[in-house]
């Protein structure tokens, strides 16, 4: 049977440790085919152009010898299921980045927050917005995202574990433990994965639990008082049945040191469970069910002042009706520290004078089952269900001061339900595969912020009902052994309802009738509701130009949902709804692989009709969402993986974004963002390398060092463009030496990350007007550390 799609590269007992290789040949093109690239290939990466095409004819004698890829001199297939089919990765016509649980761990990457390091124009953040939550998320994908964190403001890149939709902000940063791959794909994935992918999708799929009793037990250490410990087990219950448990443990100190009260801004502690069990009851059925629980506390995300404006609304009010002379008439003298000014501005990031409270907490409870029936050849039935219950706590010292200028503490309760069903089938000989499906999706939330201004304090917030219904279907055509057509539609129909909870808990000026404070209600409490219903194609055509070279076209479409306005002040007489945004996209791209197996070289460009743009922008003192206008996005992406020489791979990635606006709202105009506005949290290029060489034979053993290098253009955080917080390029370097043993049962690790310790900012928020103050979050300084993990 034809391998072209990797449907039983498995099947061919062509798994080799992880990978995946061809199991067909396709004569002597498989060497000598796109020569003239090769030999610019290996010259660019600095190696003879003769000695990679040298490696290249072995392996390919190999293969017309063996009938397979010699597994150590080749890069293998990477199996995907970015189209819920399990495809070769260089055979899907879609820009996607997937890397193995070991390859990430060998990059240092644990978390979601280290995936922009590999996905060329990807950008994720930590401790999103005013969350005060170090589990809240920030995704970008092509220049489109989420800058909030509210129940009421949908993400514009989908997040997905084992196929089940993570809704929220709060919770969606996620450790990447015992994963058996991750896949990011970019651009609109409306068709497939639904609404709130217009930017792109991250799918993270975990390892099933083996049928071998097996375990691992992990120590690691390092700065800032670190101590992760993980232990793993699993093993068969019966014949049909098993299971897997691990457990892990994490704390560590955070990295701004809060001089007020010797306290530091970033610590965690948390500890996580996660128990597998899979089920086969027939040849045909099997049952995978996971649970997982996070309980983490800590401080708030690292964060500081940059600015301060004292002729502000709310500095001046501190200065004149607080104190008086000589704080007033500005400027106030920066040697009284009785005077909110300039004084305060944090000449080191590292160092904050806050006083509120710091604490966070997040607690996540989530169940998942899997359930795949092949009722036929043709024919597999698959269920998806999920569940999840997260609880969090947030507060924020917003000025970073002594004095009162803004503090917030949140208070997060979310539910999610999720069932998906899919009937994914094959007709004519395999020559057509499709998928149908129906999906259901509901929430429960409630959100409330406790807001405290020197003038006025309040309630905000409210609580969410939503629910979410779908129907899906794609079909792919094989016209030729070359040439394919793929088509799909969505159809999504959804209910939103808010109830707003928001009133007065303190008046100092006496703004608000006489008797009414506490109590005096910014808007009714009362439920509004939207209703939202679209259609969103897609259309593919693919072509192999020869068995190693594919290029395709896309037209893709897809929305993010809708929601209201959470922060009102002044009073209005019902919360602003604000409209889906929408993307239309076109993308044309080229996956080859070259020499033999031993050079990936992936490319994609594309342009982004983008309108109706959710953007956060001030009224007054409070930063709402509204349907800002209209952008164009045009980009493109290239992707390197290469084997120049035994032992030694090189893995580079490179994204280019043109992100401008082509019409706005009028009332957006006067917030301070105009036509020519950057994107925030959007940089023009971005790129990553990584190389790595094993050396053998170093005791009972190998050797890697590793060293990646990620870098990002300038970039504004925020909608006007503040000065204040603006981040200048930077790069990040890290570095590790990992040594494990032969047998595959130690394996101990030297890590550094920003080994230059680079001083840089990842988020923040600036309100110059009323204020006065603009706060960024500070990103991770140099820090080293060394594991030491056992598998038995």
């Amino acid at each position: 049977m034809d391998d072209r799609h990797g449907r039983d590269s498995c099947r061919k007992n062509s798994c080799l440790r992880g990978k995946i290789v061809r199991t067909t040949t396709t004569g002597s093109k498989f060497s000598v085919t796109l020569s003239s690239s090769l030999a610019a290939l290996a010259i660019s990466l600095g190696y003879s152009a003769p000695a990679l095409a040298q490696q290249a004819e072995e392996i390919s004698s190999s293969v017309q010898e063996t009938g397979q890829a010699p597994e150590s001199d080749s890069l293998g297939v990477i199996i995907v299921t970015a189209r819920k089919f399990e495809e070769n990765i260089q055979e899907t016509p879609i820009a996607i980045t997937a890397l193995t649980g070991d390859e990430l761990q060998a990059r240092q990457i644990d978390s979601t927050v280290g995936l922009d390091r590999i996905a060329p124009n990807l950008v994720v953040s930590q401790g999103q917005g005013v969350s005060g939550n170090s589990s809240a998320g920030s995704y970008f994908v092509r220049g489109i995202g989420q800058l909030d964190f509210l129940l009421n403001t949908d993400p514009g890149v989908g997040l997905y574990v084992d196929g089940v939709y993570i809704a929220r902000s709060i919770g969606s940063i996620i450790e990447l433990i015992d994963l058996e791959r991750v896949e990011v794909l970019r651009g609109p994935q409306g068709t497939l994965f639904g609404r709130n992918t217009i930017g792109g999708a991250i799918s993270m799929v975990s390892r099933k639990p083996s049928r071998t009793f097996q375990g691992e037990a992990e120590l690691t250490v390092g700065s800032f008082d670190r101590v992760d410990a993980r232990v793993q087990v699993e093993g068969p219950l019966g014949d049909s049945i098993a299971a897997k448990l691990g457990v892990l443990y994490r704390d560590r100190d955070g990295w701004v040191d809060r001089i007020t009260d010797g306290t530091t801004l970033g610590d965690e502690e948390s500890i996580a469970i996660r128990g597998a069990i899979s089920f086969e009851p027939s040849d045909r059925v099997t049952v995978d069910v996971i649970a997982e629980y996070l309980d983490s506390e800590g401080t708030s995300p690292p964060a500081n002042v940059v600015q301060i404006v004292e002729s502000a609304a709310f500095p001046s009010f501190v200065n004149g009706a607080l104190v008086g002379p000589p704080c007033v008439p500005p400027p106030s003298p920066l040697d009284n520290p009785a005077c909110l000014n300039s004084q305060y501005e944090a000449d080191d990031l590292f160092e904050e004078r806050g006083t509120f409270n710091s604490f966070q907490s997040t607690e996540v409870l989530g169940v998942s089952a899997t359930i795949n029936w092949e009722v036929s050849d043709g024919l597999t039935i698959k269920s998806i269900t999920g569940y999840r219950d997260t609880s969090a706590v947030g507060n924020r010292d917003g000025d970073h001061t002594p004095f009162v200028i803004q503090n917030t503490s949140d208070t997060f309760e979310h539910e999610q339900f999720s069932q998906e069903i899919q009937f994914l089938g094959s007709l004519f000989d395999e020559r057509v595969r499709y998928v149908l499906g129906g999906f259901y999706f509901s929430e429960k939330g409630e959100n409330l912020s406790f807001i405290d201004f020197p003038v006025v304090s309040f309630q905000s917030g409210g609580s969410v009902d939503n629910e979410n219904l779908a129907m899906f279907g794609q079909a792919t055509w094989d016209i030729t052994d070359q040439l394919a057509f793929t088509a799909g539609l969505r159809w999504t129909e959804e209910t939103k309802t808010f109830l707003p909870d928001q009133f007065i808990t303190r008046d100092v000026t006496g703004a608000f009738p006489p008797g009414s404070v506490p109590g005096f209600r910014l808007v009714p409490f009362t439920v509004s509701e939207i209703d939202i219903s679209e259609v969103q194609p897609m259309f593919n055509i693919s072509y192999d130009i020869v068995p190693e070279l594919m290029v395709y076209a896309t037209y893709s479409e897809g929305f993010k949902s809708g929601g209201f306005t959470q922060r009102i002040f002044p009073p209005l007489p019902a919360p602003p709804s604000f409209g889906p945004e929408f993307a239309t996209s076109y993308e044309v791209g080229f996956k080859s692989t070259l020499a033999g197996g031993l050079v990936r070289f992936n490319g994609a460009g594309f342009y982004t009709d983008y309108a109706d743009i959710q953007t956060i922008v001030f009224r007054g003192v409070q930063p709402l969402t509204e349907n800002a206008g209209d952008a164009e996005i045009k980009g493109f992406e290239l992707e390197l993986e290469a084997l120049p020489a035994d032992g030694l791979n090189i893995r580079a990635a490179v994204g280019y974004l043109d992100a401008r606006f082509t019409s706005l709202d009028p009332a957006v105009l006067v917030t301070g963002v105009n036509l020519d506005s950057e994107f925030p949290q959007v940089p023009e290029w971005s790129a990553n390398f990584g190389i790595s060489y094993e050396i053998e034979n170093v005791g009972p053993g190998t050797l890697t060092p590793r060293v990646d290098l990620s870098w990002r253009d300038g970039v504004f955080l925020d909608a006007a463009n503040t000065p204040a917080i603006f981040q200048p390029d930077y790069a990040l370097l890290n570095a590790s030496l990992n040594w494990e043993s032969y047998s595959g049962s130690w394996l101990v690790s030297l890590f550094a990350q920003n080994i230059t310790d680079q001083s840089y900012i990842v988020g923040g928020f600036a309100d110059l007007t009323d204020q006065g103050y603009a706060e960024v979050q500070v990103g991770r300084p140099f820090e080293a550390g060394f594991s030491v993990m056992r598998r038995f």
